[in-house]
């Protein structure tokens, strides 16, 4: 019998499988002997759980560097080398997720084996299983592990179930050995379940496994199977020992005088060419000794010629002195301007320029880049019943658009102007924008222009009273501004430094908030000032603790404690300890705050409220940050893991996130939250309840609405029973109203 085993494998072929199916598949043979005794064969599975085509390629990339990391890797064995790369792939996956807006109910398990030898290597990570056919019989490898019983007073790290659910992973690990005519398969715990143990096994047991993996499709198929269908089986066979055929003999030569020395046919060749050589070197050492007789003669004769002793002069004359530092003088500059030549020199050949044996193949480069760009258009634009592709398949228009954004890139890249490919860049955008819900906001209409009517205008922070006039603070000369919507009329209430009706003299304006009917405003003196929305005159309110509160203090907020009565509660976020203080006010008018503060946070959040952006107080409190939302019940955070906002669907295209703003509003029956996304310049509306992303608008790329969105400093949206709502928008010249169509 023979120790060297060979395996056969049985794929399902890729255009057979369902549309929604997204399970990879994967194997490496080596074809080098030292690294198949070594590390031996690769056999991989993905199962993925709710996929989409987004994960799929996340996932293969993940396979990708798990067969690399675990063919690099020589330091462990196989078992060890596999746990490390199945960690590895999980972190890269792990850190993938909100990159490429991966749902959480998408879940990745992953089976590998590994054949050296007669022996297999087994490691999981999932419901995604392996089993073994032998002797008839079936067996799961490695069998279902045992629950532990956990301490509830311990706090564990979480640790993943499937492939970059979390950053810690613990694969179960399996070994064991092989034998001849054994059936293996990696199999889709979904496919099992459809198929039927028996029907698994009778397939892998009695069929190649070519055979086997198609009977099984076709079972799967029949008996009304969908979604995760990956299958991959493996036959162990035996490879037969080679045999000596041909028995090789010695050659002997056939010449007589073979392994002779080498003599010329000629009598005394042989004698007289060796004095020739021998005359001939003694001609060369006759000459050598000749010249170095006559070298040494010549340096006794020199040695004995009379020679001048050299005389260094005593004195230097002043004008020399003069002429060598002139000289000296004249050297530095021009070696400083040779320094500077060289410098401009080599930036100027670092700058970057084609060469000319590249700018053929950038042309062509670029050539092809826009002609794959306008056919992938033409694909996403082609109708068929009246609808594109964006309407009949959404998914595959995300893909045919994303190749050709890249393909416009790679133009650009090679050399192309950005302006000549506006128009396919203007086509791959309106599908994307139709694909991602996005809506090109038209040009706002301008509400109040401060810039125009006041001097030196810094506008800083903007509310919304209940009375729909909008408050702002304005640092540049330190003024409290009202501003009303209706009629675009602006008056100031205060201003820093000069003395009020009561005679006493505010600071510049700090910070602001509104509640029930009166207006907040906290100067940098820590004095807070309470306005009434009727009297609109600024009186001074006692709030305890006010002077211990952070310089870099920026959150700040109301709510209205007991309705119908006028008071309310304010809430601020201290930027040094990242505390929410609160102060509620006694049951009388006017609000006054004579009580110290107390603790809002019962627990501290996964998020640090020092890093907060925003800062919204309504039935709850939301704190927000780069990019998500910390939502806080009565006092009590809730985790990331409980909530947070969505990523928006436009992650491959927009990845990097920069949320500054946030308000919500009631539309219709509908509870929305907006945010202001810095990095894109666009507002994203998520629904309330969940954080699940609704729309978003961002302006267009050119025309009067450019860059509409591009400053904004306030947010305020107003709610509506009907119709599309309102946006107030805080930017450097003044107040702008859009609607959120």
């Amino acid at each position: 019998m023979s120790n060297r085993v060979a395996t056969r494998i049985g794929l399902p072929p890729t255009e057979d499988r369902p549309a929604g199916a997204f399970d990879v598949v994967r194997f490496h043979e080596p074809s080098v002997g030292a690294r198949a005794r070594t590390k031996g064969s690769l056999f991989l599975l993905a199962q993925l759980t709710g996929g989409n085509p987004g994960l799929a390629r996340a996932t293969r990339d993940a396979l990708d560097a798990l067969e690399h990391d675990y063919y690099y890797d020589l330091s462990a064995g196989v078992l060890v080398s596999l746990s490390k790369a199945l960690r590895s792939a999980n972190r890269r996956l792990y850190h993938q997720r909100r990159r490429l807006a991966i749902p959480r109910r998408c879940g990745v398990s992953i089976v590998a084996v590994v054949v050296r030898g007669r022996e297999a290597h087994v490691a999981k990570l999932g419901p995604a299983s392996a089993v073994i056919v032998r002797s008839g019989k079936m067996y799961e490898v490695p069998p279902p592990p045992a629950v532990p019983e956990e301490d509830p007073r311990i706090r564990r790290r979480r640790v993943a179930a499937t492939l970059g659910e979390a950053l810690e992973v613990e694969p179960y690990a399996w070994q064991g050995a092989l034998a001849v005519e054994d059936r293996i398969a990696l199999v889709s715990r979904n496919l099992a379940h459809a198929v039927g143990v028996e029907e698994l096994k009778r397939a892998l047991a009695t069929m190649r496994p070519g055979q086997a993996v198609e009977h099984i499709q076709q079972v799967f198929t029949i008996r009304g199977g969908s979604g995760s269908d990956g299958l991959l089986a493996i036959e162990i066979i035996e490879v037969t020992a080679t045999a000596t055929t041909h028995q090789l003999d010695p050659v002997r030569p056939a010449e007589p005088f073979a392994g002779l020395p080498d003599q010329s046919p000629v009598p005394l060749a042989d004698a007289i060419g060796r004095g020739l050589h021998r005359a001939g070197d003694a001609a060369e050492g006759a000459k050598g000794a000749f010249g170095r007789a006559i070298l040494t003669v010549l340096s006794w004769i020199l040695a004995f010629v009379p020679r001048r002793r050299p005389e260094y002069p005593k004195t230097i004359p002043r004008t020399a002195e003069r002429e060598q530092g002139r000289r000296r003088r004249a050297g530095l500059v021009g070696m400083a301007a040779v320094a500077a030549l060289m410098a401009v020199g080599v930036t100027v050949a670092a700058l970057p320029s084609a060469h000319p044996t590249e700018a053929i193949p950038r042309a062509t480069i670029a050539r092809e880049a826009i002609t794959e760009a306008t056919a992938l258009l033409r694909s996403v634009d082609e109708r068929v019943d009246g609808a594109d592709l964006v309407d009949r398949d959404p998914e595959r228009a995300t893909e045919l658009l994303a190749d050709a954004h890249a393909a416009t890139e790679r133009a650009v890249a090679a050399g192309v102007a950005e302006p000549q490919l506006a128009g396919l860049q203007q086509r791959i955008d309106e599908g994307l924008d139709a694909l991602y819900r996005v809506t090109r906001v038209d040009a706002p209409d301008v509400v109040a222009d401060l810039a125009a009517t006041y001097e030196d205008v810094e506008a800083a922070d903007m509310v919304a009273a209940s009375d729909g006039s909008m408050w702002i603070i304005e640092t540049g000369r330190g003024r409290l501004l009202r501003v009303d919507p209706d009629d675009g009329s602006s008056v100031i209430i205060y201003r820093a430094g000069q003395a009020l009706e009561s005679g006493e003299i505010p600071g510049d304006p700090w910070l602001i908030a509104t509640a029930a009917t009166d207006v907040v405003v906290i100067d940098r003196q820590r004095t807070a000032w309470r306005v009434d929305l009727v009297e609109r005159i600024p009186r001074r309110m006692v709030l305890n603790g006010i002077e211990e509160l952070s310089a870099d203090t920026t959150l700040i907020g109301a709510l209205q404690h007991r309705p119908p009565l006028e008071i309310f509660n304010l809430y601020l976020v201290d930027a040094d300890t990242g505390e929410i203080d609160r102060w509620s006010p006694p049951a009388i008018i006017p609000v006054d705050y004579p009580d110290p503060s107390q603790p809002f946070l019962t627990d501290a959040p996964d998020l640090d409220p020092r890093n907060a952006r925003d800062l919204r107080v309504d039935v709850n409190a939301w704190l927000l940050h780069a990019d998500t939302v910390t939502r806080v019940d009565f006092g009590s955070p809730r985790d990331q893991a409980d909530y947070s906002l969505d990523n928006p669907p436009d992650g491959a295209v927009r990845p990097d996130l920069d949320y500054r703003l946030l308000d919500g509003a009631t539309v219709g029956d509908r509870e929305l939250l907006y945010v202001y996304d810095g990095a894109h310049q666009r507002l994203i509306a998520f629904q309330r309840a969940d954080g699940a992303f609704v729309r978003q608008w961002m302006a267009p790329p050119d025309g009067d609405a450019a860059g509409a969105l591009d400053d904004v400093r306030a947010l305020s949206v107003t709610s509506v029973a009907d119709g599309p709502p309102v946006a107030y928008l805080l930017t450097e010249r003044g107040v702008l109203r859009l609607v959120l169509d």
